[in-house]
């Protein structure tokens, strides 16, 4: 019996050993999601003469990141489907590259607010980051009473914007044309934290589909200096996108081996997207060493990888008030898994390059190995382009963000009782920019499976004070705000505040550590009294096991019950010591043949 029972437990820690080595990585709660709206109306034939519509969203799908979920539409009157809601794979890339071509100019109207509807009720359907990507060239236009496209504009302000914001939808908005309703989409991009982009020419669209990719879906890259590349061991594939002007010599690659690789090469591992104005050159198992484009040189020309060795950011925001600083956060992954290994980590140089300037480094974070920050401080207002560069010795990783610094004429204090789950929003205007006398402040207010409250907020000794009372836990709370304003001449203005949303995080940061009150005297007595009666029933219990003794053939062997417990301690703390020193084992092997492969 006890030699049996000896032999399951080591049975047990053997499987645990096993499940510990193929327990499978952890599913990833949602997939992001990004639906694209394409304006087809009849303006179009004059913005965009050529239909480079084709090639913008051709290229498009092609950036988009396998596994993500997304679709393409057209929107004039009515809005319709280009491609299904699907995972992006091969075999979607390849169908919504062919429906492309059906991108017309034929429509009567560009009914803006019936495309977000549609893509809100059809589209988006899981539980990961959702974009919406919307390019148009005019302003919304329903019908010929000008009166019915006025409401229908104002509804995508007071109805549509907090109902994006409830589903956490980050809009990027693309303008084609000086005449496109930019107040409209700047404040779509603005009021859901997403992106605003003006393409000057319908010749500008690719890059400017790329900055939307970018946004949407971040890629890693890798730098690219006077059309030279290295890879590295860690990378699987490499995607080269080329800008081309007209009557530009065809495109080539150098590999590390010398050969010169072309459209026309026909290389197994190697597949090549051509247009008039780009090239999309995708390389599958490349050599290790360094690549070189024969190509013009053109700042917007990248090199994006796909690796098991990743370069991570916190979340940096699109936007930024004036005067905020912007706390930049690194590390290092290998298949997910942190890397914290001071060999490696000794190797790491990491920078942030802010519009050119000269490099800062990151510092190490004492209190979590691995990490790395920068707070980038006193921007400018307007936008910025920041590179965040890593440099391994032996490899190197890059991550290109643009962020827009935004005037903030007015200031939001917060003051939060986590106790009551009430939040106070006191907005403070800058009062030589701002006259208090003119200034009107209207709070949207939206939370999940509610409608959008509008309230207004009432200005009292150079203060506007929102107060919201009783926020239900586990619930996002989103608060924009709409504000009309005129400075001491008069002249209107439009003051932005970044939208609030208010989480438990809110009111966990707030909470203060609860301090443990002393035991009562009542708690005391009631406690002694209890070891009084116990002790009595004991005292009794004994008597009664004197005048009755127990038989003796129910008596238990404490000692081979001791022995036995005993020795399951035993061979669990000694099989646990082994297993962890296996497990610690294996680990290190891994992390040591990534920096033999880098090294």
């Amino acid at each position: 019996m006890f030699k049996s029972f000896i032999f399951t437990v080591f049975c047990v820690l053997a499987l645990s050993v096993d499940s510990a080595r193929c327990q499978p990585a952890p599913v990833a709660a949602g997939a992001d999601e990004i639906q694209v709206l394409i304006d087809v109306s009849g303006s179009m034939k004059q913005n965009d003469p050529d239909n480079l519509r084709i090639e913008a969203s051709r290229l498009l799908v092609n950036l988009l990141p396998d596994g993500a979920k997304a679709a393409f539409w057209l929107f004039a009157e009515k809005t319709a489907p280009l491609s299904a809601t699907d995972a992006v794979n091969t075999a979607w890339k390849q169908q919504a590259s062919k429906a492309t071509a059906n991108i017309h100019s034929r429509g009567l109207y560009t009914h803006i607010e019936d495309a977000i509807q549609t893509v809100l009720s059809q589209g988006f359907t899981g539980a990961g980051k959702k974009h919406l990507i919307l390019l148009t060239d005019g302003f919304v236009d329903i019908s010929k009473d000008i009166m019915q496209s006025a409401d229908s504009r104002e509804r995508i302000l007071s109805e549509w914007i907090p109902k994006l914001q409830q589903q956490n939808i980050n809009v990027q908005t693309v303008a084609l044309s000086e005449q496109a309703d930019k107040e409209l989409l700047e404040k779509l991009a603005f009021e859901t934290g997403g992106w605003a982009e003006t393409a000057q020419s319908a010749e500008q669209l690719q890059r400017v589909f790329l900055k939307m990719a970018q946004k949407a879906a971040p890629k890693e890259t890798l730098p690219l200096t006077d059309n030279k590349f290295n890879v590295d061991s860690g990378i699987h594939e490499f995607s080269v996108l080329v800008f081309k002007k007209p009557h530009a010599a065809p495109t080539q690659l150098v590999s590390p081996d010398g050969k010169n690789i072309s459209k026309q090469s026909m290389v197994a591992n190697v597949s090549w997207l051509e247009s008039q104005t780009y090239d999309l050159i995708t390389v599958k198992q490349p050599l290790i060493g360094e690549w070189r484009l024969v190509a013009e040189v053109d700042p917007d020309n990248q090199v994006m990888i796909v690796t098991d060795l990743k370069l991570q950011l916190s979340e940096i925001p699109n936007f930024l008030g004036e005067n905020e600083a912007l706390p930049i956060k690194a590390h290092f992954t290998d298949k997910d898994k942190l890397i914290a290994r001071a060999d490696f980590l000794g190797m790491l140089t990491l920078e942030v390059i802010q519009d050119q300037q000269t490099p800062a480094k990151m510092h190490t974070l004492a209190t979590e190995p691995g990490f790395y920050q920068h707070n980038v401080e006193h921007l400018s207002l307007g936008k910025h382009l920041l590179k965040i560069v890593a440099d391994g010795k032996t490899f190197k990783r890059e991550i290109i963000n643009e962020i827009e610094v935004v005037a903030t004429p007015i200031t939001v204090e917060k003051h939060v009782d986590a106790a009551q789950r009430q939040v106070s929003l006191k907005l403070l205007p800058d009062t030589k920019l701002i006259d208090p006398a003119g200034l009107v402040v209207n709070a949207v207010i939206s939370q999940a499976g509610h409608p959008p409250e509008t309230r207004a907020v009432t200005g009292k000794d150079g203060a506007w004070v929102l107060d919201l009372a009783g926020l239900p836990p586990e619930t996002m709370t989103h608060v924009a705000f709409n504000v009309m304003a005129k400075d001491h001449e008069g002249k209107p203005l439009t003051p932005a505040i970044k939208p609030l949303s208010i989480d438990d995080s809110w009111f966990k940061l707030a909470e203060q550590p609860a301090v443990a009150e002393p035991p009562a005297s009542k708690s005391e007595h009631q406690e002694d009294a209890n070891h009084d009666a116990r002790t009595d029933q004991h005292g009794e219990a004994e008597a009664d096991s004197e005048k009755h003794p127990p038989p003796a053939e129910h008596k238990t062997n404490w000692a081979l019950v001791g022995g036995i417990l005993f020795a399951i301690n035993i061979i669990v703390g000694v099989g646990g010591f082994f297993i962890h020193r296996y497990l610690k084992k294996i680990q290190a092997e891994k992390q040591q043949q990534l920096l033999e492969r880098l090294s």
